[in-house]
């Protein structure tokens, strides 16, 4: 079975003051931190129609914020800046090797979050500790820069068992790492994640992030599957 892997981050909605270009900046730097790995992991290319013709991406401030502005919300010719804007980015023209990236930002409307999606590439084995350091490298400083409400790195095919990423604001799934704001933290109670943590010495807790183990969670595993099952109940039910 194929196990894909995506760092989401989610983000409430923006001041309704917040201008464009401070939302550009914020963005840009927020980006950057992908060129501190390798180049796999990189938003090497912009999307656009085909894989075939696209050309690496000039990654300057001036080039960032004009692409960005051209991703506006729009609606035919009504534009809904309000809802923000929206660019995606891919890494490598093999699709094996190739991350995507997809990244909604600006929106001021509370009905929606910003988000950072970031599709890991098949290439990079997340069941060894090498490629699992790094993604867990590059996730704790994504998350420091977005500061987001919560985030993962989530198992598709446990996030397809429990469908929605967020439940009246709760996570619906406790992902191999977990960023959980003060807010959630609230909600779910430091008194339970103490317990978890006090029973599976294992488990690291820093600064709101939850990593339940060294490398990814493999749902092809019974031990993996019962562990992630008896963390679920403790901290989200």
């Amino acid at each position: 079975m194929i196990q894909r892997h995506s760092i989401l981050l989610w983000k409430k909605a923006e001041k309704i003051d917040k201008d464009f270009d401070e939302i550009a900046r914020e963005t840009y730097e927020i980006l950057m931190v992908f060129q501190q790995y390798p180049e796999e992991i990189r938003p090497n290319f912009l999307s656009g129609k085909t894989k075939a013709t696209a050309q690496k991406f000039n990654w300057i401030y001036e080039n960032f914020r004009t692409v960005l502005r051209h991703g506006v919300n729009r609606e035919d010719a009504t534009v809904f800046e309000d809802l923000g804007y929206s660019v995606s980015f891919f890494s490598s023209i093999n699709d094996h090797e190739s991350c995507g990236f997809e990244i909604t930002v600006g929106n001021k409307n509370e009905s929606f979050f910003n988000t950072i999606i970031v599709n890991v590439p098949l290439a990079l084995n997340l069941y060894t500790k090498k490629d699992a350091d790094m993604i867990s490298s590059l996730f704790q400083k994504l998350v420091l820069a977005y500061r987001p409400y919560w985030g993962s790195v989530s198992n598709k095919v446990l996030s397809r068992k429990y469908g929605k990423h967020l439940n009246e604001g709760l996570p619906a799934t406790v992902q191999w790492i977990n960023y959980w704001s003060p807010a959630i933290i609230n909600k779910i109670g430091m008194e339970k994640i103490h317990t978890v943590l006090e029973k599976n010495r294992n488990l690291k807790y820093i600064d709101g992030i939850l990593s339940i183990k060294e490398t990814a969670l493999d749902m092809t595993k019974e031990e993996d599957i019962r562990f992630q099952d008896e963390l679920q109940k403790t901290l989200l039910k």
